[in-house]
């Protein structure tokens, strides 16, 4: 059982997976690289920090591209952490090639557990996006793209699950500014992760599980998506678990939204450098993000 438990655990470690370095120094190297290019970037690129969207610490949003036009495309981003750790503080490399470009780019932070529960950090990723579209809507932007990354591409994705929220945002006038939704090496079940150490933290109901865990979701009524793109990519040298459940992802998906793409970025690609390479013009995952956001331009 002991065995068992334990490759349950590693399939569910990403850092165990790379090929550049050994799980722990992984993560350390990872963390360095955050540390250092979200100090950069805040010192180079004109920015508006803690934005708040909520009344606690977590709940703010960073604002980079500050001296754009107004009606630059917005690009936000949600980080990752197995909704326990990390922070907006730490995902500089979202920034900017983007900013480069003449896109905004917002990155969103939330509370982590266990200090709340999955639910309301899922409630407060849909306040924080709600307050991103008025603001965009306010200031005459166009297009809008939301990336997220690991637990931030499941908080991502729930936003695909909820009708009520879909339904409000098409009223308010706010949903058509909505072009892309691209999830980054997600986790979309839930379940498997009761016999980890990841559990710990989440506190999970047998509700909480069946209600969160995208993949599986039995679904019947769920709305027609049209006039977004969602693009659901890993990379080769993340967990097999991970690469797997990507894939079934946008399979599931496909009954509702018209266009998802699956992409697996090969080159031993792993569950970090799919981010960090979010820097280079000439990854492909960055040109497609470009393009969904500069759909007139010729950056492909």
């Amino acid at each position: 059982m002991e065995m068992a438990t334990s490759e349950q655990e590693r399939l569910y470690t990403p850092s165990e997976w790379s090929k550049r370095y050994g799980s722990e120094e992984m993560c350390q190297q990872f963390f360095a690289f955050c540390v250092k290019i979200t100090e950069k970037v805040q010192k180079t690129i004109k920015c508006e920090l803690n934005v708040p969207y909520g009344p606690t610490e977590r709940t703010k949003y960073d604002i980079y591209g500050t001296d754009l036009p107004e009606d630059a495309p917005i690009f936000i981003f949600i980080h990752g952490g197995y909704w326990q750790e990390f922070s907006k503080d730490l995902t500089g490399f979202s920034v900017p090639l983007f900013v480069e470009n003449k896109i905004k780019v917002i990155t969103v932070g939330y509370d982590l557990c266990p200090n709340v529960k999955l639910g309301d950090i899922v409630a407060q990723i849909k306040s924080a996006v709600t307050q991103i579209l008025k603001y965009a809507v306010d200031s005459g932007s166009k297009h809008v793209c939301i990336a997220g990354h690991s637990a931030g591409a499941h908080l991502a994705a729930t936003l695909l699950h909820d009708d009520d929220w879909i339904n409000r945002m098409i009223e308010q006038g706010y949903f058509a500014l909505l072009k892309g939704i691209v999830l980054i090496g997600g986790i979309y079940n839930i379940k498997p992760l009761v016999n980890t150490s990841f559990a710990i933290a989440l506190q999970l109901t047998d509700e909480e599980i069946e209600k969160w865990s995208l993949s599986t979701l039995d679904e019947t009524k769920e709305c027609h998506i049209s006039g977004l793109k969602v693009i659901v990519t890993v990379g080769e040298c993340d967990s097999p678990v991970f690469v797997s459940e990507s894939r079934e992802y946008a399979q599931k998906i496909i009954s509702a939204v018209d266009n998802v793409e699956y992409l697996l970025l090969r080159n031993n690609v792993d569950h970090f450098e799919i981010v960090e390479n979010l820097l280079d013009p000439n990854y492909h995952l960055a040109k497609l993000i470009l393009k969904c956001l500069q759909p007139d331009e010729n950056v492909l």
